[in-house]
């Protein structure tokens, strides 16, 4: 029997122990005055920083309050802040925070936007000089002006509990809070950017490259049509003289004809011949060979023609087309189409 009653006192303790341990305390010490509760807060000793693992609820990369982003920091090490500082008590003792413990308004704890969790700092009040080192394990307060919210307890020894703010400093103590993974992530996501960034630059410089080549392009072309080259004219402006001053019909100009014996007649006007023959037409020859004797040339009109097709040897008809003084020599006349030569009478 007192085996038993031994076993069950100890399992009654155990089940308060417990108890303890899962909720907080609704009042100080048994008693609901101000006082009590007071003495109760300026009682607590300040905590001892040391190595804690990062909150998992507590360390979002971002998270949104009233329609505004929070980003969380990656680390504490290095921050240092001023600003106003503000309290909460009563409305929130018991309740959840937000890595998870419940708020204890008698613990010297604070709530912070964007420190990770949980993290040890120092906090000045600088109206008074007082000092305190508290624990980050909440997220807020979520006022513009404000940069920490206090327990109960740490506004209690600051002596901030009557104004409700004060202006302070937050200094983070070590050792630091970090968190490796969202690091990490936030690395990879830099990165990322970076290169997306790096890319765009890229694309933007040979959009301007392309546009500058495009613009000296147009440039040049501009350049020829407006100022052509020295002793050219464009092709406009040469159809325009072609159209207001046409081309006199060409007319004969003498050319050397081949005597046969490497020495070449004066005066030889050569007819183009008629388009499609076979074979090329005789030309009209007016020789000039000066007469013994005397300083003036005779002239003489020579035409021949091809007689037939096929014919080996293309008969010729000779007409004299002015008469000579009869003491003028023998005329040589050139056949253009065989190279040979052969004498007129006169």
């Amino acid at each position: 029997m007192v085996k038993f009653w031994s076993r069950a006192l100890i399992g009654a303790s155990l089940a308060g122990v417990l108890a303890s341990c899962s909720s907080v305390p609704e009042q100080p010490s048994a008693t609901d005055s101000p006082d009590a509760a007071l003495a109760a807060a300026l009682a607590v000793a300040d905590p001892v920083p040391q190595f804690e693992p990062p909150s998992r609820s507590g360390n979002p990369d971002t998270y949104v309050v009233f329609g505004r982003r929070y980003r969380v920091k990656d680390s504490s090490e290095g921050y240092q802040e001023n600003g106003v500082a503000s309290w909460y008590g009563w409305d929130f003792h018991g309740r959840k925070t937000s890595s998870g413990p419940l708020f204890n308004m008698f613990e010297l704890t604070a709530a912070h936007k964007s420190l990770p969790i949980p993290t040890y700092a120092r906090v000045t009040n600088l109206e008074n000089g007082h000092s305190i080192v508290v624990k980050v394990t909440d997220r807020g307060p979520f006022v513009d002006d404000r940069v920490i919210d206090l327990s109960y307890a740490a506004a209690a020894r600051l002596d901030m509990l009557e104004q409700g703010t004060a202006q302070v400093e937050i200094v983070a103590l070590a050792p630091y809070q970090y968190l490796p993974n969202l690091a990490a992530r936030r690395s990879e996501q830099r990165e990322r950017l970076a290169s997306l960034a790096l890319r765009r630059e890229e694309a933007r410089e040979q959009r301007l490259a392309n546009l500058a080549l495009r613009r000296e392009q147009a440039a040049t072309i501009e350049f020829a049509h407006q100022t052509p080259v020295a002793g050219r004219s464009s092709s406009r402006l040469a159809m325009a003289n072609v159209i207001r001053n046409p081309a006199p019909a060409a007319k004969n100009r003498p050319v050397a004809a081949s005597t046969g014996k490497g020495k070449t007649a004066k005066g030889v006007v050569v007819a183009p011949s008629a388009k499609g023959k076979s074979r090329s037409a005789e030309r009209a020859a007016v020789v000039t060979q000066p007469a013994k004797g005397k300083g003036k040339a005779t002239e003489r009109a020579v035409a021949t023609t091809p007689v037939g097709k096929g014919k080996s040897k293309a008969a010729e008809r000779t007409m004299v087309a002015a008469p000579a003084a009869k003491s003028q020599p023998l005329v040589r006349v050139a056949s253009v189409r065989t190279g040979r030569s052969r004498m007129g009478a006169d």
